[in-house]
């Protein structure tokens, strides 16, 4: 599976962390999904506040995709 991070963050609007290769390294190992919370993206960019993961990326067949979601998600990237 060939998905390739452009760009990746995970925080709120005071504080955000760039987790790109977090997220490439994951998608890497073969997981085509994304768990946006502390423990699987670095830490706790923002104690007391719910989070927002965002992320660019494109498909093996070369298309973009930016996608989003909240805190205590699972995003899946490929449908």
């Amino acid at each position: 599976m060939a998905i390739t991070v452009i760009a990746a963050v995970y925080g709120t609007n005071s504080n955000g962390n760039d987790v790109t290769a977090i997220v490439q390294a994951r998608l890497d190992a073969g997981n085509d999904d994304v768990l946006v919370d502390n423990d699987d993206l670095g830490g706790d960019p923002d104690e007391g506040t719910v989070k927002q993961f965002g992320i660019l990326y494109t498909l093996p067949d070369g298309s973009t995709c930016a996608r989003c979601a909240v805190e205590g998600d699972k995003l899946e990237l490929i449908d």
